[in-house]
């Protein structure tokens, strides 16, 4: 039996390097420095580790962040070999002197992933000793100052950059971008307002904004496949006719797949005013897409159309006369299939809307409306009402559910 186990522990500390470094990396960080009393092979395994991720889980283990703060400390100065990934999340963490710290020690690992995400009302001044770090592909940022020195190179091999609540000058964003040549997924959560912000980036195949921004203007964005934008309500409140146009917003756009606009994003786009024509950048959107009747109808390839309806206080009127209108001139959705409609409620509005959904989508196939029940007005009658539409497609499937919220939870 003892020689079982023997061959069995063999087994294990004869895997290769990287393997034991995936193991290890599952670990809490107490139970991998816990495997240094296995035996003298294993003493000093954990201090080789390439992903290191001192996350929320990581500080919660601790009352004092003090004590956190001083096994970071530990666990940098025995490491030992490259370090790809360190992750630093906390609430704790306040103290600046100390990421400083940590920064200049991982300037010289070679990292290759970094994400800080720092829960304080006082925003982080990155070091200058984090912008040597020319090994990035994957960078994440919360609530920081982005200032690089003058002689700042750039990232040359960074594919993904994350900046949520990070403050930067606008001539500074554009010489990131311009030095990040491979970047492919851009994300910008809350970060420093601008009238204009263009970005010129080629191999940018991804990109999420949510902010006050009036115009996101994709100078050079050949390979851009998605699109998630999220406009807060106050840029309603100063239009401009160079920034809210539908036209511009969608010019360098050829290859786009994937679209969704929120918050009040498309009514910001459509106040510029509406071209006559469909625009031919939509032409490849295949997928989930939340818009009005002209964006639909300009996406002739649109199989599936998912909508997220909202109650509203407004007087609807003047949607409800804009919808008939457009019904009467609106192209053919020629390949749609399915249309869900989540929180329908049966209004006015969204009834003339379905109306010219099924007067225009001659393969059609299935039409699923879903809420709570106690938002539903008419309940299934809408349904049987909607079935009397004019319908181009001769098989489509109404689907109705009302969903009941659980008493225990009001």
């Amino acid at each position: 039996m003892r020689s079982d186990r023997r061959f069995v522990a063999d087994i294990i500390s004869n895997l290769p390097c990287n393997v034991l470094d995936e193991i290890l990396g599952c670990l809490p960080w107490k139970d991998a420095v816990k495997t240094s009393i296995l035996s003298k092979d294993w003493r000093y395994k954990w201090v080789a580790r390439a992903k290191l991720d001192f996350n929320g889980e990581f500080f919660a283990c601790f009352e004092d962040h003090q004590v956190a703060k001083s096994i970071i400390y530990q666990v940098l100065l025995l490491h030992k070999g490259p370090i790809l990934k360190f992750t630093l999340y906390g609430r704790n963490v306040k103290g600046c002197p100390d990421i400083n710290h940590w920064i200049l020690f991982l300037s010289k690992k070679n990292v290759e992933e970094f994400s800080l995400h720092i829960c304080t009302f006082i925003k982080y001044h990155l070091p200058s000793q984090f912008f040597t770090f020319q090994q990035l592909r994957h960078l994440e940022l919360d609530t920081c100052l982005f200032y690089p020195p003058p002689d700042f190179k750039g990232f040359e091999k960074l594919i993904n950059l994350d900046f949520q609540s990070v403050i930067f000058d606008l001539a500074i964003f554009k010489n990131l971008i311009s030095k990040c040549p491979l970047l492919e997924r851009l994300r910008l959560y809350w970060c420093t307002h601008f009238d204009i912000l263009e970005i010129d980036a080629a191999n940018l195949k991804w990109f999420e904004f949510y902010g006050t921004s009036k115009f996101i203007c994709f100078k050079n964005a050949p390979m851009l496949r998605n699109v998630n934008m999220y406009l807060d309500p106050q840029v309603l409140t100063d239009p401009s006719p160079v920034c809210s146009n539908v036209t511009k917003f969608f010019h360098y756009m050829p290859f786009l797949q994937e679209l969704k606009l929120s918050g009040s994003t498309l009514e910001y786009l459509i106040m510029g005013g509406i071209p006559e024509s469909p625009l031919t950048a939509l032409n490849n959107v295949k997928f989930e897409f939340s818009s009005v009747v002209y964006l639909i109808t300009s996406c002739p390839k649109l199989q599936e159309l998912r909508i997220e309806c909202e109650i509203v206080e407004d007087d609807v009127e003047p949607d409800i006369q804009l919808l008939r209108a457009q019904s009467i001139s609106c192209g053919i959705m020629k390949m749609l299939q399915r249309v869900e409609m989540q929180g329908f409620t049966g209004f006015e509005m969204e009834m003339e809307f379905m109306k010219i959904i099924l007067a225009s989508a001659p393969v059609l196939e299935e039409i699923f409306v879903w809420n709570m029940a106690h938002y539903i007005h008419r309940g299934t009658k809408m349904m049987d009402e909607m079935k009397q539409f004019l319908q181009v497609s001769p098989d489509v499937r109404f689907m109705f559910e009302e969903a009941y919220a659980d008493p225990e939870f009001p």
